[in-house]
């Protein structure tokens, strides 16, 4: 197989559009005058197809190659996002949103292939460094890649800043080209609602994978803070420069450390327990956050400090999906889509929830909540979930096939 960084950098595409809603979305619209209730509506909208665009993905293990696939879904993703940021406006938000949502289940769907494909070639013992990686190019591309839209959205008109995003959407899909040859889909067209659906039943019905569900689902390592930080520089009497800066470039550097840790520590420790660890971690970065003084060093500390812990949990949940989905799964691609559906269902609904904190209660609430929901939940998988998370129980397991 390819060196594992190769392989992670294959997610670049999913950052750059993620990364581009989570990040520079907010701010654009922020500056454009829509107050931040509203945007984390908007937000949360757009995001919506990572958890409900899994109920696509068995399209991915079916017909085509996922290599096919792969590009697919990249060329749909940047057409959507060009045309999105030709139209945005307040006075033309909902087509503009809508768009979005086109590109952001189109990146989903692009991200499912990939990751069924890295499934199919990736050995346990590099799930880890392949997860790190992963986030490097998924939430570290991100970051920069917003760095760059909110430095040169004031002098660049959007629809050009469109262009360019839309070919590096295309462009960052080239590493899937040093990729092993896939193999062929184990299902026809006319068996994707039939055999896929019940190859993927017999897969998540497993205790271990059930116990995957019940951690992905919960707030706990949700970090959806992570969605409205571009947005609460004011709150923090924090410059915009100093806040494109540091959601962006600094955000982008302490995102792939702890996404590398996070990668090296998958590989020794149970992925289950990093996981929950890392979100205990951000909760208490968010209380902390809440508690402080509002200056603009708080804001920088807490931001930089938040999303590294962040980069530590979705490694962990990389490393641990794989582990799951093993390599002989004929719907891996389907499989996948539905953790990551469970983890971004948590972040969408807690992106909205620390809004409904911020509209009633300030900046404040919107920090107490999101640290709540996380050490509460996490504490109680801990308690309830702790042996099943034992690394002794569910390393290095493997499913078999169930083409059949």
């Amino acid at each position: 197989m390819p060196p594992a960084w190769i392989v992670g950098l294959a997610m670049f595409p999913f950052g750059l559009v993620a990364g581009f809603v989570i990040t520079a979305l907010p701010f654009l619209l922020v500056h454009l005058g829509v107050p931040l209730y509203k945007v984390a509506g908007v937000s949360a909208t757009v995001m919506s197809p990572t958890f409900w665009g899994f109920l696509l993905q068995p399209l991915m293990d079916t017909g085509l190659t996922r290599r096919a696939y792969s590009w697919l879904m990249a060329l749909s993703a940047a057409i959507c996002v060009v045309a999105a940021l030709i139209l945005l406006s307040p006075a033309r938000l909902g087509p503009a949103a809508g768009l979005l949502l086109l590109a952001e289940l189109s990146i989903v769907l692009y991200s499912g292939a990939v990751g069924g494909w890295t499934a199919q070639f990736t050995p346990d013992r590099l799930r880890g460094s392949v997860s790190g990686w992963t986030n490097v190019a998924n939430l570290g591309g991100g970051a920069l890649g917003s760095l760059v839209v909110m430095s040169l959205a004031p002098r660049i008109a959007l629809h050009w800043l469109g262009l360019g995003l839309g070919a590096a959407i295309v462009l960052g899909a080239a590493p899937t080209l040093a990729f092993p040859e896939p193999k062929s889909s184990a299902f026809h067209f006319r068996q994707v609602f039939t055999h896929a659906l019940k190859a993927t039943w017999n897969a998540c019905k497993t205790k271990e994978v059930l116990t995957g569900f019940a951690l992905f689902l919960a707030p706990a390592s949700a970090e959806a803070a992570i969605n409205l930080f571009s947005g609460m520089g004011k709150n923090f009497h924090t410059s915009s420069s100093t806040v494109v800066w540091i959601t962006g470039a600094g955000c982008a550097i302490t995102t792939s450390v702890g996404a590398l840790l996070g990668g090296f520590a998958a590989n020794r420790l149970s992925r289950g327990y990093l996981y929950l660890g890392a979100g205990l971690a951000t909760s208490i970065v968010a209380l902390a956050m809440a508690i402080a003084p509002h200056t603009p060093l708080d804001f920088i500390l807490g931001a930089l400090i938040y999303n590294g812990t962040a980069g530590v949990a979705y490694a962990a949940f990389n490393a641990l999906g794989y582990q799951l989905v093993g390599q002989e799964s004929p719907v891996a691609s389907t499989q996948l889509g539905l953790f990551a559906a469970a983890t971004n269902f948590a972040i969408v609904y807690m992106t909205w929830a620390d809004g409904q904190g911020f509209k009633y209660f300030g900046v404040r609430g919107l920090l107490v909540t999101d640290s709540l929901a996380s050490m509460v939940t996490a504490s109680l998988l801990l308690l309830l979930l702790g042996r099943r998370l034992r690394k002794k129980q569910i390393d290095h397991m493997e499913l078999p096939s169930l083409a059949n």
